[in-house]
């Protein structure tokens, strides 16, 4: 690691991580309302329903009770008119039966069944069949009663009482309204009050929410102020014992951060210096024993134009070497745009079609997709596919076929650069994108070095595959724009 990248690294921003919105229904205050209400609603249904069930059962009970008075004093006050045949009587028995409330029908039969009174004056002298006991007639629900008068155990006529239930129907009626009317209020009333148990607990939820995010956004030292008189405030406490934790820990991550970053400078230091030592110690050497047979007077002048010729050459040697290796250094931060990657590298291609060592060299480009937008540093990016591709032509001096193939994806673009030729030994795999590593005599090792460093502020990594005398392909993932 460089010391730039250090420095990128320590100041790298914190991520902000945005938390989910919640739809209201899916709130632990909705799901408070809703459990508070429903709890409300149900018992007062079941109230309800137990008060309806009992209230008709006491009003039948209390119907059939007077029917049955009121039929038995028809049969004892029409007995001795049976007897007697007395019309006139038994019809003023009918007529104060009609007057009773919820009567329906009443009438007095014989012993052959033809009516004798009625309340209905059209059934008398009519035979009348007595109807089954329940029935509805007119849509109207009666209770039928019949009573059998009997005279030392002789039946001698039968009396018939209809009564409506009407009085029943319409106070049951009242009873389930007035229970739908509770309900209703029972559910208004549930809801207030879940609304106010929620607030009272969401509330402090919030304060921890909100606290949480703060941490997330690497503020370590809020704290929030909650009363332990709950689980709520028990939570609130076990959170501040955590931030404190974190941001104990975070100091103390900083300090042994701080401390391997500056030993890993100045091993960085240390390494690049023997590096840089290492590279311009041999045409430093060379510029010097020119140097020096240059001083002597009877040098021929056939080995002083040798002399000059090597001083030249180690000294633009020495130029090439330094101008990469500030290269390296000056490297910027990328400003990621979005454009056409194959544009790109149709542009680079057309330029390492004319470089000198790509005479015997086919330079072939494949694209999936056109255009491919992706989201770069055009400047940076050019110059990480022309130093691939410039490797790749380097590595045939014999010809070959370089080939460039762009695969577009969902979400990511994978660049490939393949040649056929002489690959890079196995022990060099792994340390090949390391400054001053090489495996060809003239090059600097800078190349593939500055490549993995922009692909890095890129957010990706060069990806090597190689075989001795076969070719390498070198590779990489960009983000679709």
């Amino acid at each position: 690691m460089s010391v730039i990248e250090l420095d990128r690294v320590e100041t790298a921003p914190v991520r902000e991580v945005q938390a989910p919105k919640l739809s209201f229904f899916r709130t632990l205050r909705f799901r408070l309302m809703l459990s508070v209400a429903l709890v409300h609603a149900v018992l007062m249904g079941a109230f309800v329903w137990s008060a309806v069930n009992q209230q008709s059962a006491a009003i039948r009970a209390e119907l059939r009770n007077r029917a049955h008075s009121l039929i038995t004093l028809m049969a004892v006050a029409s007995t001795n008119a049976l007897l007697a045949e007395d019309l006139g009587s038994l019809a003023e028995v009918t007529a104060r039966v009609k007057r009773q409330p919820d009567v329906i029908n009443g009438a007095i039969l014989d012993v052959r069944g033809d009516v004798l009174a009625s309340t209905d004056a059209q059934q008398v002298g009519h035979y009348l069949r007595i109807p089954p006991r329940g029935s509805a007639v007119g849509g109207l629900h009666r209770l039928e009663l019949e009573e059998q008068v009997r005279v030392a155990g002789q039946r001698v006529g039968t009396v018939l009482l209809g009564m409506s239930t009407r009085h029943l129907q319409s106070e049951l009626a009242a009873t389930r309204d007035e229970g739908l009317l509770f309900i209703l209020l029972a559910l208004v009333v549930g809801s207030v009050a879940a609304w106010g148990v929620s607030l009272l607990i969401t509330r402090n939820l919030y304060t921890l929410m909100t606290a949480v995010r703060r941490i997330g956004r690497g503020n370590l030292g809020v704290r929030v102020d909650l009363q332990p008189n709950d689980e709520v405030g028990l939570l609130g406490g076990a959170f501040n014992a955590m931030a404190e934790s974190l941001q104990r820990i975070s100091e103390q991550a900083q300090s042994e951060h701080q401390r391997r970053t500056d030993a890993e400078r100045l091993a960085c230091v240390g390494e690049l210096s023997a590096s840089i030592a290492h590279e311009i110690r041999n045409p430093l050497s060379a510029v010097i024993n020119s140097v020096k047979l240059l001083d002597r007077p009877d040098l021929p002048a056939s080995d002083r134009a040798q002399s000059i010729a090597i001083l030249n050459t180690e000294s633009l040697r020495l130029q090439r070497i330094l101008n990469d290796f500030l290269d390296f250094a000056r490297i910027r931060e990328s400003r990621l745009v979005t454009g056409d990657l194959s544009a790109l590298i149709e542009e680079v291609a057309a330029l390492i079609r004319q470089h000198p060592h790509a005479g015997t060299v086919k330079v072939d480009i494949q694209c999936d997709v056109r255009p491919c937008l992706v989201r770069h540093d055009p400047d940076q990016l050019r110059q990480v596919i022309w130093n691939l591709m410039l490797n790749g032509v380097q590595a045939m001096p014999e010809g070959g076929q370089l080939q460039v193939r762009v695969r577009c994806r969902a979400r990511t673009a994978r660049v490939s650069v393949t040649d056929t030729g002489c690959g890079i030994p196995v022990q060099l795999l792994d340390k090949i994108v390391r400054p001053f590593v090489t495996g060809r005599k003239q090059g600097t090792g800078l190349g593939l070095s500055i490549a993995q460093r922009i692909l890095m502020q890129h957010g990706t990594t060069l990806s090597i595959l190689s075989h001795v005398n076969v070719g390498t392909e070198m590779s990489f993932d960009l983000e679709v724009a």
